[in-house]
């Protein structure tokens, strides 16, 4: 049997099976939505994959360093809320992944490796089952790498970063910003209160004079929205009527409609989730509020729009990606966003583009072309040390250039967002640039005696490069 020259575990005779999804107290079973420096952490997570720490102390090198690693393969875990109250906004992230890991393998994998996602584990939301689930992919499966979180609290982040565990995924939580084996899709580094830069524009294009702002009463969705209310502050558009403690989910939202029609609204930017959001458009229109800016936070969904049609017309959203109906508009001038939508329909038939999954996709890229950096000698350390010299990584046109030099620590040089607008059964991106579909606003923000302009031409890097 051929040993690995990297000093992995000897290959094992092939078989063919499916990613095991473990669920807290059971068996095992076959299966398938700002910024804060912490230099120090950094440095000091940093400086541990230098330093030789247990069973790795031999070679210099932190224990697991080649853990999942063999001759022909290599084994990677998955993370995502796959059960509990909002599985469809986190479990597509294994979809996506398993998308683009299947075409790199179809293709012949890495430097001779095959990538296997061999464990898919399901936290149900729960944040102390994320952490276990955590520590079983690193202590009991022994991946080399977990590529595809995307979970509501993961706790369980803290100890893949003190583990020096490479790790992907959605980032929505303040644990991305843990160290730099900690890779989230569109960087790692979040600031939840730095002012906002998109709503205000948005306004200023539909001479909003009076915005309400609503969020959940839960962590995540209020630090979501305290961005966008800095910004609206800062650049002086009237906030009339702000809620950040409505009972996650909502179920009755006449009260803040009525105070929100009282105080003459005529914008509203929502940190709910789609179902909220729903519910608020309904109530706004049964209450008579008509041509009323809304700015969702969620919902940029095609299974959404088809399911609510009406209450969607008119609404806008801004992603961190190029939309997913560049395809269609412009095909060719974003291949890593046409080569997304065809391998979702060849490895997984029937599913709808989304966001977790094209954060599942993103994720995957970005670990293959750390793997492609470091050659045939694996290991996390160099995968890690070559990702965070990527100077502008954009998943071939799918993102706006991510520099992982800095991006675990500061606020990124480039700030770009894609805006789209709800018309008919259809999603539309609008604004942008005659050349690219991004619309980027300048870094640092402008004064604010200056009205909020869109950057034309968009910086060098921007997709499509």
């Amino acid at each position: 049997m051929e040993a690995d020259v990297t000093g992995g575990q000897p290959e094992p005779p092939p078989v063919h099976r499916a990613a095991r999804t473990r669920r807290a107290g059971t068996g095992r079973g076959l299966r398938r939505t700002g910024r804060i420096a912490l230099p120090t952490l950094w440095a000091a997570a940093l400086a541990g994959t230098l330093v030789a720490t247990g069973a790795g102390a031999a070679t210099g090198q932190p224990a697991g360093n080649t853990s999942g690693v063999s001759a022909r393969r290599v084994v990677v875990g998955a993370l995502a809320s796959q059960s509990g109250p909002l599985p469809a906004d986190f479990a597509p992230v294994v979809t996506g992944v398993r998308a683009y890991l299947s075409m790199v393998n179809a293709r012949g994998g890495v430097n001779g490796r095959k990538i296997d996602l061999a464990y898919a584990l399901d936290d149900q939301s729960s944040p102390s089952i994320d952490a276990s689930q955590a520590r079983t992919l690193v202590q009991q499966d022994h991946v080399f790498a977990v590529v595809g979180v995307a979970t509501p609290s993961f706790t369980g982040g803290t100890f893949l970063a003190a583990n020096h565990v490479p790790t992907f995924g959605l980032n929505v939580n303040p644990q991305w910003m843990a160290g730099p084996t900690m890779f989230g899709h569109n960087g790692s580094y979040i600031n939840f209160t730095s002012p906002q830069i998109q709503p205000v524009f948005l306004a200023e294009q539909h001479h909003a004079r009076a915005v309400a702002v609503l969020a959940y009463n839960v962590a995540q969705s209020q630090e979501g929205c305290q961005g966008a209310v800095n910004g609206l502050h800062k650049y002086g558009i009237p906030v009339a009527f702000e809620d950040l403690s409505i009972p996650a989910p909502a179920s009755d939202l006449h009260a803040d409609v009525t105070r929100m029609q009282h105080a003459g609204v005529d914008m509203v930017v929502s940190c709910m989730d789609l179902g909220g959001d729903v519910l608020l458009a309904q109530t706004m229109r049964q209450a008579g509020m008509k041509g009323v800016t809304q700015l969702w936070n969620d919902g940029y969904d095609e299974s959404a729009i088809r399911q609510y049609t009406s209450a969607m017309q008119g609404v806008y959203f801004t992603e961190p990606n190029v939309p997913f109906e560049v395809t269609r508009l412009h095909p060719g001038v974003y291949p890593g966003m046409d080569q997304f939508q065809k391998m979702l329909k060849k490895y997984a038939p029937g599913t709808l583009p989304s966001e977790p999954a094209l954060a599942g996709w993103t994720s995957a890229a970005l670990f293959v072309s750390g793997m492609r950096a470091v050659g045939r000698n694996l290991t996390r350390s160099r995968l890690v040390a070559a990702i965070n010299r990527m100077a502008s990584f954009t998943a071939d046109g799918i993102l706006a250039p991510v520099d992982w030099r800095i991006a675990h620590t500061g606020t990124a040089p480039l700030n770009c967002a894609a805006y789209i607008r709800a018309e008919g059964k259809k999603f539309v991106p609008v604004y942008g640039t005659p050349r690219s579909v991004f619309s980027c606003f300048q870094t640092p923000a402008p004064p604010t005696t200056a009205p909020i302009r869109l950057l034309s031409p968009v910086p060098v890097g921007v997709p499509p490069t």
